[in-house]
């Protein structure tokens, strides 16, 4: 019966996801920020009773958080502009033409696969467990990949940086770019367009997911090394690596709003007419 109920309940979200992609803004984004804004403050409260946590604690905790949230709001509005031109185009605004990536292309998608991706190996371990009852190893295998452990953190630090990485081209393809720029003649200054303006985007973007892997490891994998000292603060080192999911969503919804106000602002030429 349980299962019913899951599946139903995801269908109806699926629903709710389509009919709000059709007739509102931010599609399925704005599900899991309601989501998110219910358990979120639930989270923190719990965490902070539990632990027994007092205001010499809390109050430094609240400085980090402003400072967090100022750091991510910078990353998440930074770009690198590449310059580009139009075929036959010469006017003054030309130096306003740019294509723009994000200083951190892989968003906060590494941070939410990240801790699914890390519990494999452990599965794995307790299929063959299952399968050979008789292999030892096994079991020292699943209690170092448990949650909490040294060698669990090590591998969710590995996992958050290649996510980071391979995101980032999962974002911005410098083939689909390349291709678009094609077909609407535009070059970037100084490359040849078609293979080169691919190799060259895709260069960036390495260089750019190598820049963003490094602040998700600072801001999301740091705070997990708490967990060493003290496995009862998972719940609470996880809440950083939300924020940066968090606000990621706001900005796209943001950014969407903006076109939409923007597209509404125009009027037809003869209506008064």
């Amino acid at each position: 019966m349980n299962t019913i109920l899951l599946i139903a309940g995801t269908f109806f979200l699926v629903w709710l996801s389509d009919l709000n992609s059709l007739f509102g803004i931010g599609g399925s984004i704005v599900i899991l920020m309601a989501s998110m804004m219910a358990n979120l403050p639930y989270q923190i409260m719990d965490s902070i009773e539990k632990l027994g946590i007092g205001w010499d604690v809390l109050l430094p905790l609240i400085l980090f958080s402003l400072v967090f949230l100022y750091i991510s709001g910078v990353v998440q509005r930074a770009r690198y502009r590449i310059s580009i031109n139009k075929i036959n185009i010469h006017n003054r605004f030309k130096q306003y033409s740019y294509l723009d990536i994000m200083l951190n292309p892989a968003g906060g998608m590494p941070f939410m696969y990240a801790m699914s991706l890390v519990s494999i190996p452990q599965y794995v371990f307790m299929l063959i467990q299952f399968i050979h009852p008789e292999s030892k190893w096994t079991s020292g295998a699943i209690k170092a990949l448990t949650v909490g452990q040294p060698l669990w953190l090590v591998v969710y630090l590995i996992m958050l940086f290649v996510l980071g990485l391979a995101f980032a081209f999962v974002n911005v393809s410098g083939e689909q770019i390349s291709e678009r720029m094609r077909k609407s003649g535009e070059y970037i200054y100084g490359v040849y367009p078609g293979q080169e303006t691919s190799a060259y985007i895709n260069h960036l973007v390495l260089r750019l997911g190598f820049i963003g892997a490094l602040y998700m490891l600072f801001m999301a994998g740091a705070p997990m090394l708490i967990i060493l000292v003290n496995p009862d603060y998972l719940q609470l080192s996880m809440i950083p690596g939300t924020f940066l999911i968090f606000s990621g969503m706001i900005y796209n919804v943001n950014e969407e709003m903006k076109a939409l106000k923007l597209n509404t602002s125009y009027t037809p030429l003869f209506e008064n007419v």
